[in-house]
């Protein structure tokens, strides 16, 4: 009952957070500006509405997790209110998991809302719009719970702004991962290559939670990597929220 009050609670404050709203209506702005662009196609419209469509819902969403979760703890310690909650009978490790289950449901329903308004844009195109999209958008969904998960590692000690660069870093390193692995092999360096190496292994992957260019071109998907995909998004995902609460319990209040 007490997870579920924090994570209520956290969804609510978010939802009227102002950078929330207009983060959702530069979104559809951006989903619907996708038609302009349509004498530049060539031919491959529907493709290129697909792909500005998938990656708009990628991109914002992924602000959000940024921009709201890199505060979500630090904004809490900032008006003191940190102590009117820990006052009561609520531990340390359900205060940073109910914000995080709070954020994620703040993400859900953003993306929900997005991929609304994706398909209804494909449909008043007349486009098709096959199952198989909605799998680059699940996948998404559990790479922004990887990144919100980050965003509250680093705001349990961390200020806002620095928070959210650390976050946005480890995003994008995140999907430069097989890179790295690359460099690990070629590197001549054996320090470059330790460095590489320990950084593939460290960040997360998530060049594997992308496969918006498989289904916009409507190649077939292996399931078994997919649901591996998902399996290692939640796992890695609770690893660090792990790593927040235990960092978390050592402050003092």
């Amino acid at each position: 009952m007490k997870l579920n009050a924090i994570a209520i609670n956290t969804f609510r404050e978010a939802v009227r957070d102002k950078v929330f709203i207009a983060i959702i209506i530069f979104s559809v702005i951006t989903m619907l500006g996708a038609r302009v662009i349509k004498p530049l196609t060539l031919g491959e419209e529907a493709k290129i509405i697909k792909d500005i469509g998938l990656n708009s819902i990628t991109f914002f969403s992924v602000l959000i997790a940024i921009l709201v979760g890199g505060r979500l703890v630090y904004k809490e310690i900032e008006k003191r209110t940190i102590y009117l909650i820990l006052s009561r009978p609520i531990s340390k490790t359900t205060f940073i998991i109910g914000k995080y289950l709070g954020l994620l449901l703040v993400l859900f329903d953003s993306v929900l809302i997005m991929t609304g308004v994706f398909y209804l844009f494909l449909l008043f195109l007349r486009i098709p719009a096959n199952y198989i999209l909605v799998w680059a958008i699940i996948l998404t969904f559990f790479e922004l719970a990887i990144i919100t998960a980050v965003a509250i590692f680093f705001s349990t000690f961390a200020t806002p702004i620095t928070s959210s660069i650390f976050t946005f870093a480890i995003y994008f390193i995140g999907h430069l991962t097989p890179d790295l692995k690359n460099l690990a092999r070629i590197a001549k360096s054996p320090i470059v290559s330790l460095i590489s190496d320990v950084l593939y292994y460290l960040l997360p992957n998530l060049a594997n939670f992308n496969i918006k260019a498989q289904v916009v071109h409507n190649m077939i998907l292996d399931y078994r990597v997919t649901a591996l995909t998902i399996l290692y998004g939640i796992v890695y995902s609770g690893f660090i929220i792990f790593l927040s609460c235990l960092i978390f319990r050592k402050k003092d209040f």
